[in-house]
């Protein structure tokens, strides 16, 4: 469990970073340099990345990039959580893989009511106290990699996922003592962002064919999210050319900052800081320095 530390508690989304082949190129040598000074920078209470830490298809030993990762941050005494994305378990790595390599983070916050379905997609949630008692619940749902049966349509939720947030969502509405500001955290976004996209409220719109890549069936998860009051926004990563704050049925749909220099795209690389207080949250996109 975590605990604010001044009147807002900081929270950097980091997404797409996209470290590929050992060894590194310039740009990859370029993505962890601008990783290291802006987290040293911004000192956040907690470092949430949205998938794509690496890329995994063609790649030989792709372990190899993310224990890059694993170095870097083992260097910045941050707090820190993943979910993954379609590259990360591509060719010869798998969900599990992932998991194990995971472990290697000094700074990795403890997860909470965690549960890995059929397909080895795992979701959680992770907890944030101020001085009254349980302020945040973020849940963090692992949208997984290709749709079954596909080499190309992207992932979905799974009914099991879906059940999953249902059933959780319940427990902590059952136990809280005091009415909480939640997010979630995914990497795939749901086709509901298309809808959000029509009512921006910041950010870039950037994608195109499609503009939205979300998964190939729309598994719900939006819905259980909207008859929850207390559940504000859910972040995405996923589309490189889209950072956009969006509104859609009352819930912000919101996208992270690509930032990883070795994959496409032209937004300027960076990430999304989120201020999050008892009863609001503030977020912007901030680039890297030069």
């Amino acid at each position: 469990m975590m605990h604010y530390q001044d009147q807002a508690f900081r929270i950097m989304q980091l997404t797409d970073i996209h470290i590929g082949s050992f060894p590194f190129v310039t740009e990859d040598l370029q993505t962890l340099a601008a990783i290291k000074k802006a987290v040293l920078a911004v000192k956040p209470d907690l470092i949430m990345v949205t998938g794509d830490l690496i890329w995994s298809d063609g790649v030989d030993q792709p372990e190899r990039g993310y224990q890059a990762l694993v170095e870097l941050f083992n260097q910045l005494p941050y707090p820190i959580a993943v979910t993954y994305g379609n590259h990360d378990a591509e060719d010869t790595m798998t969900r599990t893989h992932l998991r194990q390599l995971e472990a290697g983070f000094k700074y990795r916050v403890p997860k909470q009511n965690a549960f890995v379905d059929d397909r080895d997609k795992e979701s959680y949630t992770l907890e944030i106290n101020d001085q009254h008692g349980l302020a945040h619940v973020l849940y963090v749902i692992d949208t997984g990699n290709h749709a079954p049966g596909s080499d190309t349509a992207y992932d979905y939720p799974s009914t099991q996922q879906v059940a999953w947030w249902h059933q959780i969502q319940a427990q902590y509405q059952a136990k809280k003592t005091q009415s909480t500001l939640d997010l979630a955290f995914i990497h795939i976004p749901l086709p509901e962002y298309l809808q959000a996209g029509e009512h921006q409220l910041a950010g870039y719109f950037w994608e195109t064919n499609p503009r939205v890549s979300c998964g190939q069936l729309n598994a719900g998860l939006f819905s259980e999210f909207e008859h929850d009051s207390q559940l504000k926004a859910v972040f995405c990563g996923h589309d490189h050319d889209n950072n956009f704050v969006g509104t859609y049925l009352g819930k912000q749909l919101i996208y992270g900052n690509v930032s990883g220099y070795n994959c496409y795209g032209d937004l300027p690389r960076g990430y999304r800081l989120i201020n999050l207080r008892p009863n609001h949250f503030t977020t912007a996109i901030i680039p890297y320095e030069d």
